[in-house]
């Protein structure tokens, strides 16, 4: 490490020097990040939260590190490849996410419903006032009410179900 030929990913996870550039080279960096963040760093895991939301456009503001959802307790990691940011859920909440093949990597990842499902559920505080969430600033463009009030029904948070009436206030108005 100390010569930078080896990179720490986490304790007892390394990644050579040559497999680094390999990949940044190969321009397929982005999908590597998404790996390790997911299947290297803390596992169980899948991206989430507002890195989905920023991916997707639906947060309109900039998203510095990955954030991710896990059955284990909350952590954060930062090593040479950047922040990972991992939000404990419930067992019974930790489904519904893809797991796709990106570049050859294996990544699990929220659907943007299940991102926004996510986010609500994890954020304390909430005002239910439409100003609250109109100044969120949300682009609710690319989300499906439908798959959003599916999550509803299967998770039976009612949280979750106020969420929803001013969601559907903001999208449909």
């Amino acid at each position: 490490m100390k010569s930078n030929e080896i990179f720490r990913i986490r304790d007892g996870t390394y990644v050579s020097r040559e497999k680094f550039k390999a990949v940044s080279a190969s321009g397929e960096m982005g999908s590597y990040l998404e790996y390790i963040a997911t299947n290297l760093i803390y596992v169980p895991s899948y991206l989430s939260l507002e890195y989905v939301l920023f991916e997707n456009g639906i947060l309109t503001e900039n998203v510095y590190q990955f954030t991710l959802v896990t059955t284990k307790k909350t952590a954060s990691f930062k090593n040479h490849f950047g922040k990972f940011k991992y939000r404990t859920v419930k067992p019974d909440f930790f489904w519904d996410y893809v797991t796709v093949e990106k570049q050859g990597f294996i990544i699990h990842k929220a659907t943007p419903e299940k991102a926004l499902f996510d986010w609500f559920y994890l954020r304390s505080g909430l005002v239910w006032e439409d100003s609250y969430f109109e100044e969120l600033r949300l682009n609710l463009g690319g989300i499906s009410l439908v798959k959003f009030e599916k999550l509803l029904k299967k998770y039976k948070s009612r949280k979750l179900e106020r969420v929803f009436i001013f969601l559907k206030k903001l999208k449909w108005s």
